[in-house]
Order: C-alpha cells, then sequence, then structure tokens
C-alpha cells in the first residue's frame, strides 16, 4: 500500500480508544490551520492598520495544512459548518506518515 492510500485509509480511522495512557490523553497540543499566505514588501507591511486586507497567494478550493505544535501532520479541505454561516471546519484529507500513531 502506498503512503497516499495509507494515510487516506487512516484518514477516517482516527486514534484507537486507549492508544494513549490516560495521563498523556490530557495533555493539551496546539491545533492551527493555516488557510494560506500573504507576500508583500516590507513597507506595506509597515503600513498595516486596522482593517486591512491581505490578498492570500492560494485560493478557494485550494488545500489547508493542519499543524500540531508546530508540526505538519496533515492537509484538509475547508468547509462551512452545517447550520453556521460563520464557522468553519477543516476535513482532513491527508495525514502524513510519522506525524501520528497509527
Amino acid at each position: 500500500m502506498d503512503r497516499r492510500a495509507n494515510a487516506e485509509s487512516r484518514a477516517g480511522a482516527g486514534i484507537e480508544a486507549g492508544a494513549f495512557s490516560p495521563s498523556l490523553s490530557r495533555v493539551p497540543v496546539t491545533v492551527q490551520v493555516v488557510l494560506g499566505t500573504a507576500k508583500l514588501p516590507l513597507s506595506e507591511l509597515l503600513s498595516l492598520q486596522s482593517g486591512a486586507e491581505l490578498s492570500l497567494v492560494e485560493k478557494p478550493g485550494d488545500p489547508v495544512t493542519v499543524l500540531v505544535n508546530g508540526c505538519t501532520i496533515a492537509k484538509g479541505e475547508l468547509y462551512v459548518l452545517e447550520g453556521e454561516d460563520e464557522r468553519f471546519g477543516v476535513k482532513i484529507s491527508e495525514i502524513f506518515e510519522g506525524a501520528m500513531p497509527i
């Protein structure tokens, strides 16, 4: 099974209950979703004010990156949560090998 197929098969499986000791499973982690990047000259960065808009390099539909404690662990797709016009979720599409216990 290649890496991508393995990641896709694990994406829906999650981590089995009991995979970690109870004390370890309570350790807080920081999860971040990177929506995109912006490139601009330093002079523009220094002149930003409240209300300024940054144009992202990525386009709608491009994958987002999921990080845990600063380490990239997955790619996903951004979507609007059902019944929530202003809240988003991420559907994991690929988990990187070695990022999480199998």
